[in-house]
């Protein structure tokens, strides 16, 4: 195995990693149903840099990085529309 595989693996496990940590805050908003304590702006933030690394994957052929990019942008889907299902109205 090359270095050049063993890190393009790397990343691509280190990208779905990340792309799983959104789930505890996601499962935590169904739980209590409740978001008031999450910023969706931070997530929203999270998400536009997330497809700018998404878009660049794709358009330079990286599959590690359209791999992890594309759990993550999930996750912070998952949280965003978390939150918004269960924002309440003030």
């Amino acid at each position: 195995m090359t270095f050049d595989t063993f890190l393009a693996g790397a990343v691509s496990a280190v990208g779905i990693a990340t792309g799983a940590a959104y789930v505890p805050q996601a499962a935590r908003i169904w739980k209590r149903r409740s978001s008031d304590d999450v910023s969706i702006v931070t997530y929203l933030l999270f998400l536009g840099g997330q497809l700018v690394y998404l878009v660049y994957g794709i358009r330079f052929r990286q599959p590690p990085i359209v791999i992890g990019m594309a759990a993550n942008v999930a996750g912070s889907l998952a949280v965003i529309g978390s939150a918004l299902r269960f924002r309440t109205r003030a």
